[in-house]
Parts: structure tokens; C-alpha cells; sequence
């Protein structure tokens, strides 16, 4: 497992030492997880706060009447959890699911409320969780006031063309709210352009 991924990414937010980087990578757990398995599922408090090294993951919902509606992708070099489920330690409505074989570093809610009273660590995950917010209340913004199928498409061709290589068509239609064939329709349209 690489886990200079997670120094390298620390390191475009805030300056540390490796020693302080090896002292915190002490807190973490490695985890893999094959394609299909669950990392935290509905109903439950989840165990950890994980950073993706490898692989894509699918966070969704399922509502009242039993339909599964994605609410995002996580790819590698990116942190996924539910930490208000964890500090409040009240059940989370999300289920995250490996999309592939999957490489996880995971640290423990108690360890990361413990280590952000490091002053580096703190200034961190401040500096990412605005970067992250700012990141997806855009993306979020742009789906919801695009009223067109191609212009979701298009949004997420430009910013994301990863998740169109590695994520099966019917969970990108699901997660830009349409059907499996409306999506085909537009990127048979958007393909000739």
C-alpha cells in the first residue's frame, strides 16, 4: 500500500516533516476492500473517517420507497466519511460501496477528534474541509440548476471524465437523476459534436 499518496496530498494543504507525517500515519488502519463490499452502510454509525489510495467508491441513499439515489463518486487521493454521524455517533442515512477493488487508509472518529489538537493537523483538515465544501456545494449548484440532460453530461464530462471510464453507465444516470436510456441518448448526441 502507498501511502505517500496521503503525505503528498497533505502536503499541498499544509507543510510537515515526515516525521510528523510517519507519527500520524500511526493513527490509520489499512483497509481494502473488494469490488461490491460495503464500508459503512444505513442505519449504522460508521467506524471510520477513510482516505482512498486506490480505487472509486459510490456514496448513496435509499429513500422511502426502496430506490437507491447516488450522491457522489469518491476516487482516489480524497477522504470519505460521514464525521457527523461519527462524533454525534447517531446513525448515518449513507451507504459507501467499492465500485472496484479498493485501497483505504482509516482512521477511527475518536483518533482524528484526538490528532486535530495537533496545530499542523487542525490547520489541515480546516484548509480541506473549505476546499471540500466550496467544492461541493458548486458541483451540487451546477446539477441542480442545469435543466438539461446534456448540460449534466457536459459538466460532468469536463470535470470528472475519470468517473465515465470506471463507473458503470446506469450509476452515472442514476446520479445525475435519469434514466439509463435518457443517458445514452445524450451521449450518442454529445459524441457527435
Amino acid at each position: 500500500m502507498n501511502t505517500d499518496i496521503l503525505y503528498t496530498h497533505i502536503c499541498s494543504y499544509v507543510k510537515i516533516s515526515r516525521e510528523e507525517y510517519e507519527h500520524f500515519l500511526q493513527l490509520f488502519k489499512p483497509v481494502h476492500l473488494k469490488k461490491g463490499e460495503l464500508h459503512y452502510v444505513a442505519g449504522k454509525v460508521p467506524k471510520y473517517w477513510s482516505f482512498i489510495l486506490k480505487g472509486c467508491l459510490r456514496e448513496y441513499l435509499v429513500d422511502t420507497w426502496g430506490n437507491e439515489q447516488i450522491f457522489q463518486f469518491y476516487e482516489e487521493n480524497t477522504w470519505v466519511g460521514q464525521v457527523e454521524s461519527m462524533i454525534t455517533r447517531k446513525p448515518t442515512e449513507m451507504s459507501l460501496q467499492a465500485l472496484e477493488d479498493c485501497e483505504l487508509l482509516c482512521i477511527t472518529g475518536e483518533d482524528m477528534c484526538e490528532a486535530v489538537k495537533t496545530p499542523w493537523i487542525q490547520h489541515y483538515t480546516i484548509q480541506k474541509s473549505f476546499a471540500d465544501n466550496a467544492a461541493l456545494i458548486s458541483e451540487n449548484f451546477n446539477r441542480i440548476k442545469s435543466t438539461s440532460p446534456e448540460v449534466l453530461y457536459l459538466e460532468i464530462l469536463k470535470e470528472r471524465p475519470s468517473l465515465l471510464l470506471r463507473v458503470p453507465q446506469h450509476y452515472i444516470a442514476n446520479f445525475l437523476s435519469m434514466r439509463k436510456e435518457t443517458l445514452s441518448r445524450v451521449r450518442k448526441r454529445v459524441s457527435r459534436l
